[in-house]
């Protein structure tokens, strides 16, 4: 559900894009400026909507986000770098 959400909003986003691009190419005149305005405030608005809805969902744990360091095929050997790297800074502070 969360994931579905998340592409609708993606759509719309670029769907207020595409149809200010659409006003910019055709329409000329104050009518131009008033459609395109209108969409790419639109496009911020739902943009802005997405990006908050990602963070809350992040917050409330309906999805996880990771980075590339993140890998799964690679946790062991960061895991096991990691205990060295920790073995090796308690050596030194004692």
């Amino acid at each position: 559900m969360v994931n579905t959400i998340i592409i609708v909003l993606g759509l719309v986003v670029l769907f207020c894009l595409f149809r200010a691009l659409y006003f910019m190419v055709t329409l000329k005149g104050p009518k131009q400026g008033e459609g395109v305005a209108n969409f790419l405030m639109l496009r911020v608005t739902f943009s802005a909507i997405l990006i908050g809805f990602i963070v809350v969902a992040n917050y409330a744990g309906w999805i996880e986000l990771h980075g590339p360091y993140q890998d799964p095929r690679f946790a062991t050997s960061i895991e096991q770098n990691q205990k060295e790297k920790n073995i090796e800074d308690d050596g030194q502070r004692e």
